[in-house]
Formats: C-alpha cells, sequence, structure tokens
C-alpha cells in the first residue's frame, strides 16, 4: 500500500519534526479491527477503542479503511505522532466536523482563483519551464474545462487573473454535492497541493497521487534541477505531501465504494 510505504519510508528528520506537535507516548501494543453493528473500529489492545479528538469513537464505513488505519497506528513507534497519521486525521475530521462542509468548499474555490497551473512561466521569460508547464499541465487544464465544463483562464502575467464566476459557481456546486465524509480530503488536498485543479483531476478524474505530486512540484523541481537542493526540507515536503494525497484518495475511493444504502447511512 502507498500510504504505509511512505509513512514507514519517512525520514528520521521528519520523525524528529513531527514530535514537536502535541503527540502522546504509545501506550499499546496490539492494534486489531473489529466489526460492529455500527461499522468497523480500531481497537488497542483489544481493550480501548480509538477516539477522536472530540472523544467521538471513530467508526469507520469500510474494512478497508479501518485496516489502513489500523496500519497507521501500527506503524508509530516510542510516540503517537498524528503529523505521521495522514488518513487517521482525515478521518477524525469527517467524525468531528462533518457539518463544515460548505467552510471547507468556500476556501478550496479560493485556491481556484489563484490556482499554480493556472499561472505559467513566459517563453521569453523561461523558455525551458514554459513548454515543461504547457506539457504537463495543459492535459490538467483541458480535462478540467471539459469535464466540469468551465472556462479557466491562464496567464503568463504575475498579475492576478480573475477566473470566471460562472466557473467558480460550477465548481462549487459540484464539490457541495461530494459527500461530506470526503470534503476534508478534498481540502486536504487542495491545500497540500496548492491546486485545486490538480486535487480534482487526481480524485475526480484518476490522476494518481505520484502524478499528482510531480505535477504540484513541476516548478520547485525544475528550480532544484537548475540550482540544488535546499538541504533536506525540500525531499520532507514532498514526503508528507506524498502521504497526505495518498491518503485522501484512499479514503474517498472507500466512500465512493459504499452502495446507495450504506453510502446514505453515512451521509
Amino acid at each position: 500500500m502507498l500510504l504505509s510505504r511512505i509513512i514507514r519510508n519517512f525520514s528520521p528528520s521528519l520523525r524528529s519534526l513531527a514530535t514537536f506537535s502535541k503527540d502522546n507516548n504509545k501506550f499499546y501494543k496490539e492494534v486489531d479491527v473489529i466489526t460492529t453493528d455500527a461499522g468497523y473500529q480500531v481497537t488497542l489492545d483489544n481493550k480501548s477503542n480509538v477516539k477522536t479528538p472530540l472523544r467521538n469513537l471513530l467508526v469507520l464505513p469500510t474494512e478497508a479503511l479501518a485496516n489502513a488505519v489500523a496500519v497507521e497506528w501500527d506503524l508509530q513507534r516510542d510516540s503517537i505522532i498524528f503529523a505521521l497519521m495522514p488518513l487517521t486525521t482525515l478521518c477524525f475530521k469527517a467524525t468531528d466536523k462533518p457539518h463544515e462542509g460548505a467552510a471547507l468548499v468556500e476556501h478550496m474555490t479560493e485556491f481556484l482563483r489563484t490556482d499554480t497551473v493556472c499561472y505559467r512561466a513566459g517563453p521569453k521569460e523561461d523558455q525551458q519551464l514554459h513548454s515543461l508547464e504547457k506539457s504537463r499541465w495543459n492535459p490538467l487544464t483541458d480535462w478540467f474545462s471539459e469535464h466540469y465544463h468551465v472556462h479557466l483562464a491562464l496567464t503568463t502575467d504575475i498579475m492576478l487573473t480573475p477566473q470566471p464566476e460562472q466557473t467558480i459557481s460550477t465548481i462549487r456546486s459540484h464539490l457541495l454535492k461530494q459527500h461530506p465524509w470526503t470534503l476534508p480530503a478534498y481540502h486536504h488536498s487542495t491545500t497540500s497541493l496548492k491546486s485545486l485543479v490538480i486535487t480534482m483531476a487526481m480524485l475526480d478524474g484518476g490522476l494518481s497521487a505520484e502524478e499528482a505530486i510531480a505535477c504540484a512540484y513541476l516548478e520547485s523541481d525544475y528550480q532544484m534541477d537548475r540550482w540544488g537542493e535546499v538541504e533536506w526540507g525540500h525531499t520532507i515536503d514532498k514526503a508528507r505531501q506524498s502521504a497526505d494525497v495518498a491518503a485522501a484518495v484512499l479514503l474517498v475511493n472507500e466512500i465512493r465504494s459504499l452502495d446507495g444504502g450504506r453510502l446514505q447511512a453515512w451521509s
């Protein structure tokens, strides 16, 4: 599984950084998944079920999702580091804040107004980067425009280029129709990738998590190849965001795998 492989292979430096957050010492040895009438739950040492920060019982709709959350808990070492548990964190948000969808959607549409893939290097500024962005980003913007029947304004100007309000309205309506459990995944991917276009190509259009990261990091990778990497910061950021978007893809796919009755029960 991509998500568990990414988390397992996080560098010691990233783990050291993550421990500055408010985490807890690991107090359990065994992690398991149990089936209940409500859904699937993750248990610790067969005596305590995982709860959210608001003390709600974490109940998951599919066994595959519960197993993936259990893997995150099992991979923790001496401390429970939530920065290394992106899927657990998304499920916590979906459980604790199910009525914040409209606010998340509004925040995502703000990203669309200044989306990374809509702002390009000019051919006179940097012909190589211009060509690279055209070859990698044009398929995304073309898909986005065709799939949602909207127009995206692309520019090489450093000044703000507004997106059509009709485009913003159409995408807002589409997002508001999504299942409440998927909206934290859409939102977190958008803020991680700095692009709603890339996020929606990944979650609605089949773009892989690896391809999404490559598109989001296109400019920074290009500059790094020219000027060199700044110590290990670039690698850490990419590893963290790879885990974030892999978790988002898994959550969205599992919610969409539910049939009508089960899907309604989790709305």
